[in-house]
């Protein structure tokens, strides 16, 4: 286990530990993995398998199978320093927010739900959110929400197809458009052998589109209309016209990110909720938690980092440090990956070597 630094926090040390232009920590070997996922020809194809028939296949998603029978266990952090040097990336607005009455005043605009087919050919969803990147076009998510488990032994993971970011989606809506999966980054621990510890992966996406719907009146317009998708319904026609949103980090800012933090101070929680209750129209839930050291040596997970959180996340829901609802950014410092037991939330520990991965993402084009 990484060696940690005991909490300690404060007007100072706040201060101290909020700074930016943090080195890259040095590695012997290339952790990195570049994976492309639909190239820009690809994209009016991906589009429309989401768009059809009035958006079924994202009601119909379901949420991804995170791994199941982790059994994580708090570990004592006593004395301990981390593996480098603490630093963050700071967070970046987006466009401004509209003035007026609204009930997500406080909530993030970069969390949304990432979309995909997965290996059953059925869609599925999780939740993911816009990270500050040279090229405001970048998501970060669970890298199980990216990569399909690895087919046989030694083998290495293939990403899930028809890959999308909506930010902001509840009810089927897309507030800020859509955005499709560029290239996936991921640590080659997670894509080779499935290292809880590394699951994790920052997406580059294209520039999105705003979705419109347009009734056709009949069926010669519908033969003729070649701005979107377009579909048949039981009472006529509909065409779906793309209007363009621009990049994804214009749109709705980027999240900043901070790495190798000590393991105690509060954290904001923001995701969309497991609960056998919850309905497809619900929206984003919060909790803010104090996370804990934990491991599963059984899975030879000695890394992770847990909270006991008032609701269950669904896989790659945010953990933001220094989030302030105001701005509605915040700092990314963890992602749920999974549950132990009922309620408890699993991380990835933030540390030098996510920042690798994260760095090489936010610098591609």
């Amino acid at each position: 286990m990484k060696r940690i630094l005991p909490p300690l926090w404060g007007a100072a040390a706040t201060a101290a530990l909020l700074v930016t232009g943090a080195a890259v920590p040095a590695h012997g070997y290339e952790i990195t993995v570049t994976t492309p996922l639909a190239s820009g020809a690809k994209v009016a194809s991906v589009l429309a398998y989401w768009l059809r028939d009035g958006g079924r296949p994202l009601a119909g998603a379901t949420p991804a199978s995170a791994p199941t029978g982790i059994e994580a266990t708090p570990v004592t952090a006593d004395g301990a320093a981390p593996d480098g040097v603490r630093g963050v990336v700071p967070a970046s607005a987006g466009v401004k927010r509209a003035t007026g009455p609204s009930k997500n005043v406080n909530l993030p605009r970069t969390t949304g739900k990432v979309f995909f087919v997965g290996p059953d050919g059925r869609p599925h969803w999780c939740a993911g959110t816009s990270v500050q990147s040279d090229h405001r076009n970048l998501v970060a998510t669970a890298g199980h929400c990216v990569y399909a488990a690895r087919p046989t032994s030694g083998s290495t993971a293939t990403p899930h197809r028809n890959w999308i970011f909506i930010p902001g989606f509840a009810g089927g809506g897309t507030p800020w458009g859509v955005y499709t999966g560029d290239r996936a980054f991921a640590h080659s621990d997670f894509t080779r052998y499935g290292d809880l510890d590394r699951d994790y992966a920052f997406v580059s996406v294209h520039a999105g589109v705003l979705p419109k719907r347009v009734a056709l009146r009949n069926a010669a317009q519908y033969a003729a209309f070649a701005g979107g998708p377009k579909y048949r319904t039981a009472t006529g026609y509909t065409g779906v016209r793309l209007l363009p949103a621009g990049r994804l980090g214009d749109k709705v800012g980027g999240q900043g990110l901070a790495y190798n933090l000590p393991v105690d101070r509060p954290l904001a929680i923001f995701g969309y909720s497991l609960r056998a209750s919850a309905r497809p129209a619900d929206g984003l839930t919060r909790a803010y938690r104090r996370p804990f050291l934990a491991q599963d040596l059984s899975r030879s997970a000695n890394e992770l980092v847990a909270v006991r959180s008032a609701f269950a996340a669904a896989s790659g829901s945010p953990w933001l440090a220094a989030y302030r609802g105001v701005r509605g950014l915040g700092y990314l410092n963890g992602m749920t990956i999974g549950l132990s037991g009922a309620g408890t939330g699993l991380s990835p520990y933030f540390d030098g070597e996510l920042f690798q991965v994260y760095n090489a993402a936010r610098r591609a084009g």
